[in-house]
């Protein structure tokens, strides 16, 4: 019986010790920031392969994109949806949530860090509200990959020597 309860009691402390470490998050760089930092917001990938439905926090964009790797480059003027929440990886499978894009936000923004000189690349867009349209490039350094237009959800897998004449 004493046994029985010391495991008991063992298994509860592992219990609450690895869900604390899964609900933590991580706090931002800057104290006086209000959003998490980019590594809070990319770290949690989509185990299922199921989207979620919406990323859990906004990463920290610069105003401008480097251009030095993969990048994403929307078209305002086709561009009618109010928002477009974004998936990356590098593939269907692994993937996980990455921003929301909103109208009247820079329009060219690099991917995360950890992407950013990947073979291929995964994408998937969706936007809000259905129905509503939106027009991106996938771009890698100098160049367009894909072309993607959509009014619910689309998603490709590309590598970067690929080319694609719409996106120029």
């Amino acid at each position: 019986m004493k046994r029985m309860a010391l495991n008991l009691s063992l298994l509860l402390v592992a219990s609450v010790f690895l869900l604390s470490a899964c609900t933590r998050r991580e706090m931002p760089s800057d104290p006086n920031a209000g959003t998490p930092s980019a590594a809070a917001t990319t770290s949690s990938p989509v185990a299922t392969g199921q989207p979620q439905s919406q990323p859990s926090a906004q990463p920290s964009v610069s105003a401008t994109a480097t251009k030095s790797g993969w990048w994403i480059r929307i078209n305002p003027s086709l561009t009618t949806a109010e928002a477009i929440t974004l998936q990356i990886g590098t593939g269907k499978l692994q993937r996980e949530e990455w921003r929301v894009w909103r109208a009247g936000e820079p329009a060219e923004f690099d991917v995360p860090e950890k992407y950013s000189q990947a073979p291929r690349l995964y994408v998937r867009g969706s936007v809000t509200p259905i129905g509503k349209f939106a027009s991106l490039c996938m771009m890698y350094k100098d160049r367009g990959v894909e072309h993607l237009s959509f009014d619910d959800d689309d998603s490709e897998t590309k590598s970067q020597a690929e080319v694609d004449p719409k996106c120029r």
